[in-house]
């Protein structure tokens, strides 16, 4: 089955289950900090006043909010797969790990897809697909609380398999799979994955 630009269950197989609406990126926004020195009252000298400017990438006050953000958000990316990688592997829906990097929409595909598998004796092998995430974007830019991460996740050792045969579901090999995940700061102060895509192995 093809994976759409929806919720996904996971990357072994992607299973859309429902439309979350488009995550709209917006431009990160930079600040600086300038300090002007000006010439003393009594100084007769013409030259204009001396500016001083941090470049941005000098300016670590101005880059703390977004890095702090943007580290927590990858951070809770990153949680929520090991967490469904050690749930899997007894298709374990109710565990209260899912919870602790995954809310909302997200957690809701990601239960409905475990217990799918529980019923059908499906469990998921591997130890989780290999990550490389990137922060595409986060808002509001002085102080983010929403992150928008995008990967290309392998999912070549990540595979389903029936429990009791210990047989591989299907004979799809897995690969690399184009994901996109909006990571949101929660009231408690954690950062969950609120919702996630999962495309086809060969997106990326």
């Amino acid at each position: 089955m093809k994976a759409k630009e929806l919720i996904a269950v996971g990357l072994p197989r992607p299973v859309c289950v429902g439309a979350a609406g488009t995550v709209t990126a917006m431009a990160l926004l930079t600040t600086s900090c300038t300090d002007t020195a000006s010439a003393p009252e009594n100084d007769t000298a013409t030259e204009p006043p001396v500016t001083d400017t941090i470049p941005e990438d000098d300016n670590p006050t101005a880059a703390e909010p977004r890095e702090v953000a943007a580290a927590e958000a990858v951070e809770a990316y990153e949680g929520m797969w090991s967490a469904m990688a050690e749930a899997g592997e007894t298709s374990d829906w109710r565990s209260p790990v899912l919870a602790e990097f995954a809310t909302g929409e997200a957690l809701s595909a990601i239960s409905r897809g475990m217990y799918a598998d529980h019923r059908n004796g499906v469990v998921t092998r591997g130890g989780g697909p290999e990550l490389a995430p990137e922060v595409d974007s986060a808002e509001p830019p002085e102080d983010p609380t929403t992150v928008v991460i995008a990967d290309c996740g392998d999912s070549s050792g990540w595979l389903k398999y029936f429990e009791e045969s210990g047989e591989p579901v299907d004979d799809e090999p897995g690969g690399r799979q184009a994901i996109t995940a909006e990571v949101r700061v929660q009231e408690d102060g954690a950062w969950r994955v609120v919702r996630f895509a999962v495309q086809g192995v060969g997106s990326c």
